[in-house]
């Protein structure tokens, strides 16, 4: 096996490091079959050579197995800006054979217009690809190849660019690219190469205006010649390289298109609308501003961010005269407290040759924050004991629920805010809150409202001050809880319970009775009865307030007999009174008695004496 002797560099490698030392950091690596196995790559026939190839009909791939020493492994791709004068764009392009015997041309050919959209390399099968795939079928005027003739360890590059309209291509003669644009070394080990070319020199020939060659093609090929052969194809999917770049920097915004503080946003009632502001700008060229931005939005933990899926909020046109530009997005509603982040991707603008670009950085992130609601109380009146105490809570400030989706574009929030309110009592303690004494259940919320405790309601048991304290449990995500008066100092919380202080009164009551002795000197028993009147007179005139009633004389009575009155109903007022009485005898030996005015009486009653 021969190994291929390194030659010295030549000048020009702008940003890169043409050294030997394969790859540079930071290119993009485009990986292929090789050692003894089949691969897609052009047929070999005479439609399929390097100046015409562009027009062959499908099939134009089959099945290949190349040589070793025009075998690629891999190869890597670059574009970067020299940060020095004149600040040119240049192309990066390194390569890795199966061997490192023999020699060959190495070939990248850059084409304006991707690939057509039968060459869907990472998705479509071998089959499909050799149905339906030309890579080269949309080449146009002013697509180019580099092609490094390698024999006799060759460090020359050489440019051909294409002229004409489209399918009719001529390939331009071969132009040797010189130390001053251009710069080619081989590794140790001569399996690998690599090359810079100024592409601001060279292909773009100065100019600000932007151009961009979106697929490319590594491949080995058997000369310099139109009719040369392909003997191995890369077929993947490669960076566009442009002189133009943009840029895209946004930055989240309330509705207001204010920046949003780094402690976040409220939640507010339950809807916050916020906006993105992108930013972008052109570098390496000129252009009239062309495009949109389309922006996304994701609810995501730390420290994750929206870099695909999300809400798809809209997208805003560029507009003005020249770039940097500023575009911002509708308004997105945002329905729940939580971690949000944005991404902004800018088309592009293909006509103009001006690639995409997008942000989805940590800086694209904000926080919208739960509120905290406000619950004021009023306990019920002070009670004596045995009466229920009570108390009631006044809940505001809360954020409806969220909405689904979280995100809408209407502004539509969800729910009202629910949860729980306790209310508890604490007490009997004239300082602080003393011992809880009574628990209620839980009330539920439906947002916003006045809430009571409720039955059955506690009644104290002994007297002193007692404190409410009322507890919502909060609504996560969007309203936090809250407790009102957990120190026991506000006073509307307190109720006093105290013991009844009886009153006393008196009032005086009366109840006259009189008794009468009859006495009769012979004539055997004593028959009949005493008949007695009470009236509120001295003379015994005016309406009896008692009687008359009839006593009868009791049987074996002998001469001498007492009898009396069983009044029961009370005199309460103050007056005089006096009794009429008279006997009727039933023995005829003894005569009757006469009504007759007898005692007279004097009352007076003072009632006036209440504790």
């Amino acid at each position: 096996m021969a190994v291929l002797a390194v030659p010295s560099a030549q000048a020009a490698d702008g940003p890169f490091s043409i050294d030997g030392t394969i790859p540079d950091s930071g290119t993009t690596e485009l990986t292929d079959l090789f050692g003894s196995v089949k691969e897609l790559g052009p047929l070999n026939s005479s439609t399929t050579k390097i100046g015409v190839i562009h027009n062959d009909a499908l099939p134009t791939l089959g099945e290949t197995n190349p040589n070793a020493n025009v075998d690629l492994r891999r190869a890597w791709l670059d574009t970067e800006r020299d940060t020095a004068a004149p600040n040119h764009d240049w192309l990066y392009f390194a390569w890795e054979r199966d061997s490192n015997n023999g020699s060959g041309f190495i070939a990248y050919e850059f084409m304006k217009n991707a690939a057509p959209a039968g060459c869907a390399y990472e998705t479509a099968t071998s089959a499909q690809l050799v149905a339906n795939c030309n890579p080269w079928a949309n080449r146009q005027a002013g697509d180019f190849m580099i092609l490094w003739d390698q024999q006799g360890n060759s460090l020359n590059l050489y440019l051909r660019t294409w002229s004409g309209t489209a399918p009719n291509l001529t390939l331009g003669a071969p132009t040797l690219l010189n130390s001053t644009v251009s710069q080619a070394a081989y590794g140790s080990d001569g399996f690998r190469g690599e090359a810079a070319v100024d592409l601001t020199a060279t292909i773009f020939g100065g100019s600000t205006a932007c151009l961009s060659f979106a697929n490319t093609i590594p491949s080995t090929v058997t000369g310099n010649s139109d009719t040369a052969d392909y003997k191995d194809t890369i077929l993947k999917t490669a960076p566009p390289i442009s002189n133009c770049g943009s840029s895209t920097v946004t930055t989240p915004k309330d509705s207001a298109g204010a920046s949003i503080p780094a402690g976040g946003l409220s939640i507010g009632s339950g809807v916050v609308g916020v906006k993105d502001s992108a930013v972008v700008s052109l570098t390496g060229g000129t252009a009239t501003p062309a495009g949109s931005v389309a922006f996304s939005l994701c609810k995501v933990d730390s420290p994750g961010l929206c870099g695909s899926g999300g809400t798809s909020v809209g997208s805003t046109n560029l507009t003005g005269a020249a770039y940097p530009v500023t575009v911002v997005s509708p308004t997105a509603y945002v329905t729940s407290a939580g971690r949000y982040c944005w991404r902004a991707t800018f088309t592009g603008d293909s006509a103009n040759g001006i690639p995409s670009s997008s942000d989805s950085s940590a800086t694209e992130c904000f926080t919208v924050n739960p509120v905290d609601p406000t619950l004021s109380t009023t306990a019920g009146a002070d009670v004596t004991l045995g009466t229920a105490v009570t108390d009631s809570a006044t809940l505001g400030g809360t954020a409806t629920q969220p909405a689904n989706p979280v995100i809408n574009l209407t502004g539509t929030g969800g729910a009202a805010a629910a949860g729980t309110i306790t209310f508890k009592l604490y007490g009997p303690s004239d300082t602080a809150c003393g011992s809880l004494v009574y628990t209620s259940a839980t009330v539920a919320v439906s947002g916003n409202n006045t809430y009571s405790s409720p039955a059955p309601q506690f009644v104290p048991l002994t007297a002193g001050n007692y404190h409410w304290v009322a507890v919502y449990s909060g609504n996560s995500p969007n309203t936090n809880g809250v407790t009102h008066n957990a120190a026991c100092t506000d006073t509307a919380e307190d109720v006093s319970v105290t013991s009844v202080t009886p009153t006393l009164s008196t009032a005086q009551e009366w109840v006259p009775n009189d008794d009468a002795t009859i006495t009769a000197a012979a004539g055997g028993d004593l028959t009949g009865s005493v008949s007695f009147a009470l009236y509120n007179s001295t003379d015994c005139s005016g309406t009896a307030v008692y009687g008359p009633v009839s006593v009868p004389i009791p049987a074996n009575a002998g001469l001498s007999e007492t009898v009396s009155t069983s009044n029961s109903t009370a005199v309460t007022a103050t007056g005089q009174y006096s009794w009429s009485v008279s006997y009727d005898s039933t023995n005829p030996a003894q005569e009757d008695l006469a009504a007759t005015c007898h005692e007279v009486s004097t009352l007076t009653i003072d009632n006036d004496n209440t504790n």
